[in-house]
């Protein structure tokens, strides 16, 4: 049973990264090392067969976990869900603002596909984070209508709230 102290927070929105072509073409990388590395078994070389399983493997994983799955909107923050127990959690107090945007910035990305707009989550220090959610429109109105109220909160007590 979860302890009492602990409360459960909830996505107040919630939106899946944009399917795209971009995630098989990326995922031929791993299959080719497969491809290469049966072939070397074949041709009965096993240590370079098996380094480019260990390769594919290695490489696979790394683009399992990078990936992002969905994008949320919490009442404190936004969380970026990647492959498995992996997610990104950006603070309220650390974003100035949400935006669908065109223009080319650099920026970490989160991207799962190549667009003429995307989602740009301006920093107050540091780089800007680029996400594509299926909605860009309901993920930043979404996302602006929680930052707001997190703002008149914390300006309204006088104190910075911090997830946990």
């Amino acid at each position: 049973m979860l302890p009492m102290s602990y409360p459960i927070s909830l996505p107040v929105y919630e939106d899946e990264a944009a399917a795209s072509l971009l995630k098989p073409i990326i995922a031929m990388v791993p299959v080719a090392l497969l491809v290469a590395s049966a072939y070397l078994w074949s041709s009965g070389e096993s240590a370079g067969s098996l380094a480019l399983l260990g390769e594919a493997f290695i490489i696979g994983s790394i683009l399992w976990v990078v990936f992002p799955r969905k994008y949320q909107v919490y009442e404190d923050y936004l969380r970026i869900v990647l492959g498995g127990p992996f997610a990104v959690k950006i603070s309220f107090s650390q974003i100035k603002m949400v935006e669908v945007t065109g223009r080319s910035a650099l920026t970490i990305n989160f991207a799962t596909r190549i667009a003429m707009t995307y989602v740009r989550i301006v920093m107050k220090q540091g780089l800007s984070i680029a996400i594509t959610p299926k909605s860009n429109d309901l993920f930043v109105e979404n996302a602006n209508q929680a930052l707001s109220r997190w703002q008149g909160t914390t300006t309204a007590t006088g104190s910075t709230h911090f997830p946990g």
